[in-house]
């Protein structure tokens, strides 16, 4: 039997002490080892924060440099996969948050293991919930894929396969509440989705996303610098922008680029008569109306750019025909054609243009109708920049203008001369205004029976440096359609009332001029004609002048009804009032004669010359017995202009018409050769005073109650 032995007392006091010091000595190597594994935790975590926030400086200084998002993100794919251990990185540009499109932005650390992955990433498109990069659209947030070959939804599992990639992970870019671009990372081993890494790469995003909210301000203010914001369409400055590249770009023979040049009719109407918000509202109508039928004629979009992929190639899509269609101010509109092969495409598209715009529009609850008139200009070897392209696509465009609504002209070179003549004449007008170079003319209107002179027709004349005596055929159509005839007409009334004014102080002798004195006719225009103040202007220049206003004809043509009749007809009855007598000028040549002949109160009708040349045929005869026998039940004083034969002077006075004037009673003469027609001792003068000291009582009445 074995027995332990007993300790001393002291003894088994000191292993006691022994155990208990054995004891505290493990607890404490266990917490210096909790305490070094902690330490040497913490100090790894601080080494990879320090390594984190030194990637996240480096990618941030970038970023603030970089000129665009791509520029960014390539810099940041690289940093990442270096610091991060990764083998391959990939960036997509995301639209309309609906899809994520690879924009050749990539990094690859080792390429012979991994190209055909990479080419399968590097031009890959994935709609919103597809794949890694769809994924993050849906939700923007880090996603991860732990291992490839068990994702379903991966469709690069092949390719991923075939490369050993193993894991993925994606991070959104964010500009606001928008993804703008995904950028994704995958390698050939597990990654580590710690807490760290995900806040590191989403503190890049914040980074990057600032550089996507930089380039689209930027891209806002590029945009609204070169294009309308209401149409939307490119302005004047893109439009030569693109025009000036393009003519770059054409061959020797100069071909491959037409002009069209549209500009609205009736849109001014529109303006006035319904306000500024439903004109606007019609401009973006025939923006997109124009927009869809270029597009019908040349099969694409109107509005081409050219991208970084597509810039410089020479495929189908740089070849066939592209067209850019612009705003270039107020109602304006023009279309660029590049790379035309077809000479017709032109005509093609603008008829295209001109049946959309003859539909009505529907403009608030009304509905409106436009036209258009085009101009069209096509390039050649002569053309030595695009503005002479543009230049003469206006001048068709102001051709067709002026030709009425709804036309298309192409420019030539016989046109082109002749609106270079007329905008030549009309810069001459305008400096034969400010030098006074015009003269007045005189013809005289003769009593036919009695062959006294009644009257004067005042006749301008221009008086060119260069071209000497300009008769007003020659100009005045010229003065009419630029407004310049208002001028004209101001200082041919003026000129021809003090002319008047010094015949009869002469004829007065001492005397106070009377009604009876010799009256002038002056030719007035519609558009001076129905001016707001023409007739508190014509009492002024009754009064400056010292005329009787019964001395002074104004002869209008039917054009000043058919602009405004019952301007036209205030007018005249205002006229009435004064004393001044208004006639009908070119009587049976227009359209309405009778009409206006019956509605408006004229006092006297000039027969026009060309019935008056074809007397000798039965029915111009029969027509200017009808004209008199009107006139007569009308109580209207009719004249009869250009006379020229003795013949035609007979016939008339048979009929008994009035009045006449003519080359063969007197040609049209400077002021004081026609008024020596009056001078003392001519046959002329002693007539009328003879009539005047008998009292013959067909020629006093005529001049108190028909002056003009």
């Amino acid at each position: 039997m074995k027995h332990d032995r007993i300790l001393p007392p002291e003894a088994a006091l000191d292993q006691a002490r022994f155990e208990r010091l054995e004891r505290q000595l493990g607890r404490e190597r266990k917490a210096r080892q909790v305490a070094e594994a902690i330490a040497e935790n913490g100090l790894r975590e601080l080494y990879e924060s320090k390594r984190f926030l030194a990637l996240l400086q480096r990618i941030t200084d970038r970023a603030n440099k970089a000129d665009g998002l791509t520029e960014a993100l390539s810099f940041a794919l690289s940093e990442i996969c270096a610091e991060m251990g990764w083998d391959f990185g990939n960036a997509y540009l995301v639209r309309s948050m609906q899809e994520a499109i690879a924009c050749d932005c990539w990094h690859v650390a080792n390429p012979e293991h991994l190209m055909p992955f990479v080419e399968a990433s590097r031009h890959g498109t994935f709609r919103r919930g597809h794949g890694l990069p769809g994924r993050v659209i849906s939700e923007p947030h880090a996603h991860w894929v732990d291992d490839v070959r068990a994702e379903g939804n991966f469709s690069r599992r092949e390719e991923a396969i075939a490369c050993r990639v193993v894991a993925g992970c994606a991070f959104p870019i964010m500009a606001g509440s928008e993804v703008v671009a995904v950028y994704e990372f995958y390698a050939r081993k597990t990654i580590e989705a710690s807490a760290v890494v995900v806040e590191t790469i989403a503190q890049i995003g914040i980074q990057l996303g600032r550089v996507a909210e930089r380039e689209q301000a930027r891209e806002a203010l590029l945009r609204d610098a070169l294009h309308y914001p209401l149409t939307t369409l490119p302005n004047r400055v893109l439009l030569h922008e693109r025009a000036s590249s393009a003519f770059a770009r054409i061959p020797e023979d100069g071909k491959g680029i037409a002009v069209l040049v549209i500009d609205l009719d009736g849109f001014k109407a529109v303006n006035d008569k319904l306000g500024h918000h439903a004109g606007d509202c019609l401009l973006v109508a025939t923006a997109a109306r124009l927009r869809d039928a270029i597009d019908e004629c040349v099969g694409g979009e109107s509005v081409w750019r050219p991208s970084p992929r597509t810039a410089g190639t020479v495929g189908d899509r740089a070849l066939r025909t592209r067209a850019t269609l612009a705003r270039t101010g107020g109602d304006e509109f023009v279309v660029l054609l590049e790379n035309v092969t077809d000479e017709q495409l032109p005509q093609t598209i603008a008829d295209a243009l001109q049946a959309e715009l003859s539909l009505p529009f529907s403009v608030g609850r009304d509905e409106v109708a436009i036209g258009a008139s085009i101009g069209i200009a096509l390039s050649n070897a002569e053309y030595s920049d695009y503005d002479e392209i543009q230049r003469d696509a206006d001048l068709a465009m102001y051709e067709a203008k002026a030709g009425g609504r709804g036309k298309t002209i192409t420019f030539t070179h016989s046109l082109g001369t002749a609106v270079r003549d007329r905008m030549a004449l009309e810069r001459d007008l305008r400096d034969a205004i400010r030098e006074d170079q015009f003269v007045l003319h005189f013809q005289a209107i003769l009593d036919l029976a009695a062959g006294t002179v009644e009257g004067y027709e005042a006749l301008v004349r221009w008086n060119h440096p260069q071209r000497g005596l300009i008769p007003p055929g020659d100009f005045i159509p010229t003065a009419e359609a630029t407004g310049l005839i208002i001028f004209i007409g101001d200082w041919v009334l003026r000129e021809a009332c003090r002319a008047i004014s010094r015949l009869h102080v002469t004829l007065a002798n001492g005397n106070a001029p009377d009604a009876n004195m010799p009256w002038v006719a002056v030719n007035i225009a519609p558009q001076q004609f129905l001016q707001p103040d023409f007739i508190p202007y014509l009492r002024g220049v009754i009064m400056e002048t010292g005329i009787p206003a019964q001395c002074l004809k104004l002869e209008v043509t039917e054009g000043v009804a058919v602009l405004d009749a019952e301007r036209t007809r205030q007018v005249l009855e205002e006229c009435r009032d004064i004393g001044i007598r208004v006639g009908l000028d070119d009587f049976g040549t227009g359209y309405s004669s009778l009409s206006y002949l019956h509605s408006l109160p004229f006092d006297t009708i000039k027969i026009d010359r060309a019935f008056v040349a074809a007397l000798n045929q039965p029915k111009s005869r029969k027509i200017v017995r009808t004209i008199l026998d009107l006139a007569g039940n009308l109580d209207l004083t009719v004249v009869a202009e250009g006379i020229e034969t003795a013949d035609q002077q007979a016939a008339l006075t048979t009929m008994g018409c009035g009045m006449g004037q003519g080359f063969l009673l007197s040609m049209p003469l400077e002021e004081l050769a026609a008024f020596a027609l009056l001078a003392e001792g001519s046959p002329y003068a002693r007539g009328r005073a003879a009539r005047r000291r008998q009292g013959v009582k067909a020629a006093k009445p005529r001049l108190q109650s028909h002056p003009a």
